[in-house]
């Protein structure tokens, strides 16, 4: 099947080549009928017209690329997994529909080499559950105008935005009257500094909060805490929680999108908000207003 070309949309849409060209690749300085470009888009759409990637950097001086890169572990919980791939697949189609091209990268929890920035040229970079000693690395690669946006992750520096969910506010709607006998079980986070945040959003003693690297030691605290409520983060660990432990109330945030997978008895909290868009919406943003560091708000709660 012969590949649509720009020349074959200039023919259907009685426009030139240029204008094609203009609208395809997103050039700004060009005043054309928005009849027009909506016309061009959607015989591109019905046509299946593929850009040329390697065209379009040397037109606008740009590579189409967004990172996307997430810290690894050798043993990565399942949730953590299912979270991310979810977070991941809906920014990736977000980015293609908008013609970026998404480039997905693995970074050592420990050692994370971050030349990548630099090397690819990447126009955007999204950063998942990232340590903050690794945020100084990042900065030794920062080229300025390119979004450094952090997800699920938290630093005190107007370098980085950060999106995230709005677990204080969530936490604050499920949290009981008397937690004298309430315990937090939530899920691990490489970010040390969101972990925190989390921890200090509820008014529990150290010992009624327990985070799950992996769910035998959740066992042990358990049997040993003799709570009568539990508020789970991640529905996947309160699935777990909800089988083999009798709470009189369990309230699960559920941070996966995966809310069917608790019985009727658990109280859910959905957020509701889309952190794929609100990701996507703000690096479009900053990719409009170079100078973003000096922007007041840095982080992004999705409730």
């Amino acid at each position: 099947m012969k590949k649509t070309t720009m020349k074959d949309i200039a023919l259907r849409a009685n426009v030139s080549v240029a204008t094609v060209s203009y609208v395809l690749n997103r050039v700004g300085n060009q005043t054309i009928p928005e009849k027009t470009r909506q016309q061009i888009l959607q015989l591109a759409e019905e046509l299946h017209y593929i850009p040329n990637l390697a065209a379009r950097s040397l037109a606008n001086q740009k590579t189409g690329l967004v990172g996307v890169l997430v810290n690894t572990a050798a043993h990565t919980p399942h949730w953590k997994l299912h979270a991310q791939f979810s977070f991941i697949h809906a920014l990736e189609q977000r980015l293609t529909n908008a013609g970026y091209h998404t480039l997905l990268y693995s970074l050592d929890v420990d050692q994370p080499s971050l030349d990548i920035i630099v090397e690819r040229k990447l126009e955007a970079v999204f950063l998942i559950d990232v340590r903050e000693e690794a945020f100084y690395s990042i900065s030794k690669h920062f080229v300025e105008g390119i979004p450094l946006i952090l997800i699920d992750s938290m630093i005190e520096d107007k370098l980085f935005k950060q999106v995230l969910f709005n677990y204080r506010a969530a936490l604050h709607k499920v949290k009981p009257q008397d937690l004298s006998q309430v315990c937090l079980i939530m899920e691990s986070f490489n970010n040390s500094f969101l972990t925190r945040f989390i921890q200090d959003s509820l008014p529990l003693p150290q010992e009624a909060i327990f985070t799950v690297v992996n769910l035998e030691e959740l066992n042990t605290f358990l049997q040993e805490g003799g709570y009568k409520e539990a508020i789970v983060i991640n529905e996947f660990i309160g699935s777990y929680v909800e089988k083999n432990v009798r709470f009189e109330q369990l309230s699960v945030l559920c941070t996966c999108n995966c809310p069917e997978i608790l019985g009727d008895d658990v109280h859910k909290f959905i957020f509701t908000g889309d952190k794929a868009a609100t990701a996507f919406e703000l690096m479009d943003k900053l990719l409009h207003h170079s100078d973003y560091s000096a922007q007041e708000n840095n982080c992004y709660f999705v409730e």
